[in-house]
């Protein structure tokens, strides 16, 4: 059957694909939720059965009395309901079966409680007469009570395990008793009758507003912790932060804890009372959250290529899953034996599409889509929300503090999987950026337990939790040295330090790795997922403002990483245009009119009138970076008018904006600016854009994937269009042209086409030069690597050498980050044209996206080697 063909009516009928697909849909279902589901399914598929059979019985009589009658024409009636019939009948067995399948899988039923009892028994009872006739025999009685032995110490193990389980379940079950008759009795007292609260007329709201003081009070839990283990341990189960077999030993071995019960039920019954309960937005086990983050990594860095690099917003994804499946296994399987990992793999891909017309989502469009499967609806999306943003992960244990003072660190470098030439490793940590000999304190209260080198140091609680700090210089430290939170450390010698953090489960007795970003109170991150294959078209006017900002700035000898990240930031808050004022789109008077851009009471308007809920913003947001004033001090709105005045300009000048941001801005937001432009806090363009946000705009973590994007489409524009000695791409393909002969064909350069043999990956620049090569009666190797290992691997090639001075028909080399080449790839081109002065014309593909050609005139520049062939 092809693709085209529809499946045939009889082919619909087989009973064994149709209950496969019935129990798939049940798979995500909690036991009894399927179980119910499919038994209302099958009630209904007898229902019609019945109705259709007595159906077809009737028109079959009808038809016998015309045909014997001869009265009426024949009818088709009876084969129409035959064939209902035998549809409604099929569907009885499928839902037969499917029910039959779901239930015996449902754990909760008694029944199939006692089926695994039997199992159990009947096995035991076999054991036990082979162990009373091995017992028997003395050579082998010793080996037997040995067993015996183990297998008492296990059974109380188990025994304990049971009774953790059922004290949870016995205690949750009281304690929604206990709310509802605290619901009912408080819905009395005020004359509404004994009956529970409508879930519409909750007050959980306003208690969510309540929770914006959670810290406080989790530092008062932790405190209880310590003093009131039972109490604790019991909390931890009901809430879901630890399982119950964690638990069991401790409840066994200290039977008091058994009166915490009677604490709970109380406790449920003022909830009741209040009007709802609150579950953590991370309900998994520190190991277990990891391993789903891994896992995310893992997919991003399997479909990370030389054209897409994949840094999703696992954030997201970790608190969607937890919300929706609360404390699951990477293992854990549906009723069809379908697991997590599969289901994170269908998130992944529909977050990002497939190969090779990927398409971003949010996990955000997701949820609030309606006809996909994440949907969440109205209350319980509204409640979600509220989780994440009052919660997030400040419920796990072992909380990290900030190492110095700052609103979110900045993360360079993920927890997770990677990919670095063409091949994947899991890196269980997370680069930090930081400044160039910046203090740096402990994050975590402990004993330095090692001092590996002398910019490295161990911090560890015993047997708990244990960081290991790499890029600060610690040379005041011995070892065995006891340290608190904030305490001094040492200085950072560069701009990165790099944090693993592990914990110690006392069960198994060994150390595992965690995701250190979970700990800390704020993150950001500057990897961010960028499709190579993205068009980017500023627009003319964009494009010119943007060209006069990099002119201004490279003549000041800042750096084209730097002044990418400036304009991506720019492109944000201002579409690159001086002339912007914030609530300019409104209706005059807010709004903007032809002469409210020199009127100061237009200017100076702010607070509730644009704002809405931010009245702490006085003036408006005017300019370039939308320079504000606000409550707290701040007054570049105002610096920006005077100092305009005082040049004797119009404040939305182009140049006179640039001319404030390092001259006229406060000291230290010029100092930032200069960080920045000058690369001098990073080196690449999503963590300088990171740092122009973060410090100069203010606004951790706004639009921070859409800044990066937009200052690397600024990065590869200016690095292909605006770094040639003789114009744009255009202009130098109709300078060269006569002296390109032959010039490609569409056999090189066109999607579809390409020279046989030629294994490189489509559309890319690999792919194009091996196309010129051939053309020209030249052949290179077909699997020579990515652009920046055909500096090795061009050996490859019979006759190949790498050579210092370009000539007609080398393939150029750019190493990575080049003359704005991929800071993981690199890049490869083909040398067209060599000028008298030394400069060189090369045709290139994929700078703006797949199967696209441009051409550029550049200078020899360090990182550049010429592959000549023979």
């Amino acid at each position: 059957m092809t693709k085209e063909e529809k499946p045939s009516w009889k082919e619909n009928q087989k009973i064994a694909p149709r209950v496969k697909d019935g129990v798939s849909k049940n798979a995500f279902r909690n036991p009894r939720e399927a179980t119910k589901v499919s038994k209302k399914a099958f009630k209904q598929a007898k229902k019609d059965y019945k109705l259709s059979r007595k159906g077809y019985k009737g028109q079959l009589k009808k038809h016998k009395i015309n045909v014997k009658k001869g009265s009426q024409a024949p009818s088709i009636d009876h084969i129409i309901a035959k064939k209902k019939f035998i549809e409604d009948k099929n569907g009885k067995k499928v839902a037969k079966r499917v029910y039959q399948k779901i239930k015996a899988k449902d754990t909760t039923r008694i029944s199939v409680q006692l089926k695994s009892e039997t199992k159990v028994s009947m096995k035991e009872e076999t054991k036990q007469q082979s162990l009373k006739v091995l017992s028997e025999d003395d050579t082998l009685k010793e080996g037997v009570e040995a067993y015996r032995k183990l297998r008492r110490a296990n059974q109380k193990i188990r025994v304990g395990f049971k009774i953790g389980k059922n004290t949870g379940k016995v205690a949750l079950k009281t304690g929604k008793g206990a709310y509802g008759l605290g619901n009912r009795t408080f819905n009395f007292s005020r004359g509404r009758g004994f009956h529970r609260t409508p879930e519409n007329l909750t007050t959980r709201k306003q208690l969510m507003y309540k929770l914006r003081n959670h810290r406080q009070r989790m530092k008062a839990a932790k405190a209880a912790k310590k003093a009131e283990k039972g109490l604790s341990l019991v909390r931890s189960v009901l809430t879901g932060k630890k399982s119950a077999s964690k638990a069991a030993m401790i409840l066994i071995k200290n039977p008091i804890t058994w009166i915490v019960l009677l604490v709970v039920v109380v406790v449920f019954m003022m909830m009741g009372i209040a009007g709802g309960t609150q579950k953590p937005a991370i309900v998994q086990e520190d190991e277990d959250l990891t391993d789903s983050w891994v896992y995310m990594t893992k997919l991003d860095a399997e479909h990370t290529d030389d054209t897409n690099q994949f840094y999703s917003n696992i954030d997201d994804v970790m608190f969607y899953m937890n919300y929706r499946f609360e404390e699951y296994k990477l293992s854990d399987t549906g009723l069809l034996g379908k697991n997590f990992e599969n289901y994170l793999s269908d998130l992944w891909e529909d977050l990002n599409g497939k190969s090779p017309d990927y398409e971003l989502k949010t996990i955000k469009e997701l949820e609030t889509d309606n006809k996909s499967r994440y949907f969440l609806s109205g209350e319980d999306y509204e409640h979600y929300q509220e989780v994440k943003k009052e919660l997030g992960y400040t419920t796990l244990d072992d909380p990290l503090a900030f190492p110095f003072e700052t609103d979110s660190l900045i993360v360079s470098r993920r927890y997770g999987y990677e990919k670095k030439d063409g091949k994947e490793s899991l890196f269980q940590g997370i680069e930090l950026m930081t400044e160039v000999n910046k203090a740096f304190n402990s994050p975590l209260e402990g004993k330095v337990t090692t001092i590996p080198n002398e910019t490295s140091l161990v911090i560890e609680k015993e047997k708990s939790v244990r960081l290991t700090i790499e890029g600060v210089k610690s040379s005041r430290f011995k070892g065995n040295e006891d340290v608190q939170v904030g305490t001094f450390l040492g200085n950072s010698p560069n701009e990165t330090v790099t944090l693993q953090y592990e914990k110690y489960d006392l069960e198994k007795k060994a150390w595992f790795s965690v995701n250190p970003a979970f700990y800390f109170p704020n993150v950001t991150y500057t990897q961010t997922t960028l499709l190579g294959s993205s068009s980017f078209d500023p627009g003319a006017d964009v494009e010119s403002r943007a060209r006069a900002v990099y002119d201004y700035l490279t003549k000041l000898g800042y750096k084209k990483e730097g002044i990418a990240a400036i304009l991506g930031n720019f492109s944000v808050e201002s579409g690159i245009n001086p002339k912007r004022a914030e609530g300019d789109y409104l209706n005059p008077p807010v709004g903007a009119s032809a002469t409210s851009w020199d009127d100061p009471a237009w200017l100076a308007m702010g607070g509730t009138e644009i704002y809405g809920k931010f009245p702490n913003i006085l003036h408006r947001g005017l300019g370039l970076g939308q320079w504000t004033d606000t409550a707290d001090g701040s007054t570049r709105h105002t610096l920006l008018l005077d100092y305009a005045k005082s040049k004797k300009k119009k404040w939305y000048d182009l140049q006179l904006q640039l001319d404030f941001i390092f001259n006229g801005d406060s000291p230290a937001y010029r100092t930032i600016a200069a960080n920045t432009a000058g690369n001098k806090v990073a080196a690449t363009v999503p963590e300088l854009t990171v740092y122009f946000l973060n410090n100069w705009e203010g606004n951790p973590g706004d639009k921070t994937s859409e800044r990066i994007q937009a200052a690397q489409n600024w990065f590869n524009f200016l690095s292909s269009s605006g770094n040639e000695v003789n114009g744009s791409s255009s202009e130098v393909f109709q300078k060269y042209k006569d002296k390109m002969k032959p010039l490609p064909t569409d056999r090189e350069t066109k999607q579809g086409q390409g020279w046989p043999g030629n294994a490189y990956a489509l559309g890319n620049c690999t792919w194009y030069v091996y196309n010129r090569m051939a053309q020209l009666g030249k052949s290179i190797h077909p699997t020579m690597g990515n652009a920046n290992q055909w500096i090795v691997n061009y050996i490859l090639t019979p006759g190949a050498s790498l050579v210092s001075t370009p000539r007609r028909g080398d393939a150029v080399i750019f190493t990575n980050g080049v003359a704005g080449s991929s800071s993981v790839y690199g890049h490869v081109a083909f040398v067209e044209y060599v000028n008298s002065d030394g400069t060189f014309v090369i045709s290139e593909m994929n700078v703006s996206g797949e199967y696209s050609m441009s051409w550029r005139v550049l200078k020899k520049e360090a990182g550049e080697y010429f592959m000549r062939v023979k």
